[in-house]
């Protein structure tokens, strides 16, 4: 059977991450944590565009988590107007997959905006313009995508995790066990791909209109879904905070109107369950995302996750939902 590209990549990504994992090296980051140890690296401004920046938004909650100062901002608004944000004793992450995103070059073409004390990238393309430029690079080594981003945006969230561990000086290896047992959940998952896409036909079709869910962690998949079925599928689909949508969206509940939420972290999970709960009363859809399924909601499965595993595993059904 002839399988598309796009398939193809997301049917790639179990073994790509493994493997991505299995040769990281981390020793780049000694300076940077040596740096932020000694006190001279004042606040770290988080910046790339589009499925990137959404893919590295747990790794800035891990930094902000262990108590230091980090700002995640998109690089247009960055360039154009925050940009006072960066000081001389400023690291500088930027995140691109292919290392040439216009609004990141802004910042090594003009002299008028502010030097950090440090920049370090993520990228997909260590020959990239802003491989080049960086101070230090960690690579998400992985082959580049055909079609929409899917194994490069997985990669981004499990090294960008992993590197905000070291920076803060707490468990790499654990955080590394969670994303290889991650991925063997997800390739568990897409042996089964078409009966999950045929499901996801079932339960939610061509919906009139849709909102993606999430808090915490799961906002890198919340945005980052609705980016995809957006791209992939070409069908326009909101996405927003759990509890962003009680104030004000949360009227926009009717008969068309689908909406997914995913469990997310045990944190918030008995929040968006209620949330489900009253979207169903209010007359809407909603259905469940997550690995486990609840008496008294519609459920879309996904595969398991937890820890740095857990916005990894969330992305697969949206991107299978943009095959249906």
């Amino acid at each position: 059977m002839n399988i598309n590209p796009y398939i193809e990549d997301i049917l790639s990504q179990p073994r790509e991450l493994e493997n991505s994992l299995r040769t990281l090296d981390l020793s780049p980051l000694t300076q940077i944590k040596l740096l932020i140890d000694q006190g001279e690296i004042d606040r770290i401004v988080i910046t790339g565009m589009g499925a990137s920046l959404y893919g590295v938004y747990p790794a800035w909650m891990l930094l902000t988590q262990a108590g230091l100062p980090a700002f995640w901002i998109d690089a247009a608004e960055l360039v154009h107007y925050l940009s006072k944000l960066i000081t001389p004793n400023t690291l500088l992450w930027m995140v691109s997959q292919s290392g040439r995103s216009a609004e990141l070059m802004h910042f090594f073409g003009r002299s008028s905006l502010p030097k950090p004390k440090l920049i370090f990238a993520i990228t997909n393309d260590l020959s990239s313009s802003l491989a080049k430029a960086a101070h230090i690079t960690l690579s998400i080594n992985t082959p580049a995508e055909l079609t929409v981003s899917t194994r490069t945006y997985l990669n981004t969230l499990a090294i960008s995790q992993v590197a905000a561990l070291e920076l803060t000086g707490q468990n790499t290896q654990k955080g590394i066990e969670d994303l290889l047992i991650a991925s063997d959940s997800l390739n568990a998952y897409l042996k089964n791909w078409q009966d999950h896409v045929e499901n996801l036909k079932q339960w939610i079709g061509l919906p009139r209109n849709l909102v993606i869910l999430g808090r915490g962690p799961s906002l890198a998949a919340t945005h980052t879904g609705a980016l995809i079925i957006g791209e992939a599928a070409k069908f326009p689909a909101i996405a927003l905070n759990a509890a962003e949508f009680r104030h004000g969206p949360l009227e926009l509940v009717k008969p068309d109107l689908s909406v997914m939420i995913l469990s997310g972290a045990s944190t918030t999970l008995p929040l968006n369950r209620h949330l489900a709960e009253d979207i169903l009363h209010l007359g809407g859809s909603a259905f469940w995302v997550s690995p486990r399924s609840v008496s008294n909601l519609p459920h879309v499965e996904m595969p398991h996750g937890a820890g740095l595993g857990l916005p990894v595993a969330e992305i697969v059904p949206f991107q299978l939902l943009s095959v249906a």
